[in-house]
């Protein structure tokens, strides 16, 4: 094989695939559709999380907790919300991209959210992380490419 027959071959594999983890989902377009969701952010912010997450068209499959605070690592003040789970760790972390930011009115337990995360396969999504970030209150929503 050629090496422009190689790269033809791997653009539309990647194509495939892509359209593959979309159609899974529901949602043609992931990047687009999130961004819908961050143009229509004011009738989430004020809600609890519950609000958002009943109101999305594609699953949710893991999650991170972020910190922002610096001098207190204990306050978790946004997480990431992402529609692929990582199957490699860091080797597939880039597939989580898109996935949201959502900020929280008042930050979380972060040490409760990291033990949710770690006992949860690093971040896969369950009931377990839902209950938690169930009634957290949302300040912002982003889309993080």
């Amino acid at each position: 094989m050629t090496y422009n027959m190689k790269k033809i071959f791997l653009i539309l594999l990647i194509t495939v695939l892509t359209k593959n983890i979309n159609a899974q989902s529901g949602v043609p377009d992931t990047l687009a559709y999130l961004n819908t969701i961050v143009a229509d952010k004011a009738n989430y912010i004020g809600q609890p999380f519950s609000v958002l997450f009943n109101s999305l068209q594609i699953q949710t499959k893991y999650f991170h907790p972020i910190r922002a605070v610096v001098y207190n690592k204990n306050k978790e003040t946004s997480t990431s919300f992402a529609f692929y789970y990582p199957q490699d760790g860091l080797d597939d972390m880039y597939l989580t991209y898109p996935c949201l930011n959502v900020y929280w009115q008042t930050p979380l337990d972060a040490t409760q959210s990291d033990s949710i995360w770690e006992n949860n396969n690093g971040g896969g999504w369950n009931t377990t992380a839902y209950n938690f970030y169930k009634n957290a209150i949302i300040s912002d929503i982003k889309v993080r490419e």
